[in-house]
């Protein structure tokens, strides 16, 4: 049997565009089950059906859950948030490789990147231009919170201001990896 309370949570954050990952971060910065994932797992049949009915496709992932109007092309998944997204990820991967960072920093509880990190990114050449050309005249810092943060790709830990990337923000990320190491080939 469903609950109503965490089924209310769980279509709040799907219809405002967000991700309902796996894990989240805990009070002790660590991750910890999420209780809106494993409502949708325990029923997960319910919740098929109901975004079905009003028009969505549920998308399921064995990380992260999320919807998507059904009207879109599914082959097309570069939609304005996704070109974003993909972006800033980038961006931050240029980062750690150029200053030697592990991928780690990204996706370890222990890690994350700061707001002096964002600055440093911020600061690379090009990066104000690409950002721009992306749709994107914030700042970066701005942009990673309203395109990653808001949408729980990227995570703030508790305990202080860093960020990581959740479950679906590490698939993406991933993603990303694999589709320029095939185009390099």
């Amino acid at each position: 049997m469903y609950n109503a309370v965490l089924s209310k949570k769980i279509f709040d954050q799907l219809m405002n565009g967000r991700i309902v990952n796996k894990t989240i971060i805990g009070n002790s910065d660590a991750f910890v089950e999420n209780p809106l994932f494993t409502e949708i797992i325990d029923n997960l049949a319910d919740y098929r059906q109901q975004y079905k009915m009003a028009g969505y496709d549920f998308v399921e992932n064995a990380q992260y859950f999320y919807i998507r109007d059904r009207a879109s092309d599914k082959n097309e998944l570069k939609t304005d948030i996704t070109m974003k997204a993909c972006v800033l990820l980038l961006l931050m991967g240029k980062y750690l490789t150029e200053n030697n960072y592990r991928i780690s920093k990204l996706t370890d509880p222990n890690g994350g990147l700061l707001e002096a990190d964002f600055e440093a990114i911020q600061d690379m050449p090009d990066t104000a231009e690409i950002l721009e050309k992306s749709g994107m005249k914030r700042s970066f810092s701005q942009s990673v919170d309203i395109t990653l943060v808001e949408r729980n790709i990227m995570l703030q830990k508790t305990s202080s201001n860093a960020f990581i990337l959740s479950d679906s923000g590490r698939a993406f990320f991933d993603e990303i990896i694999d589709s320029y190491q095939v185009s390099i080939s």
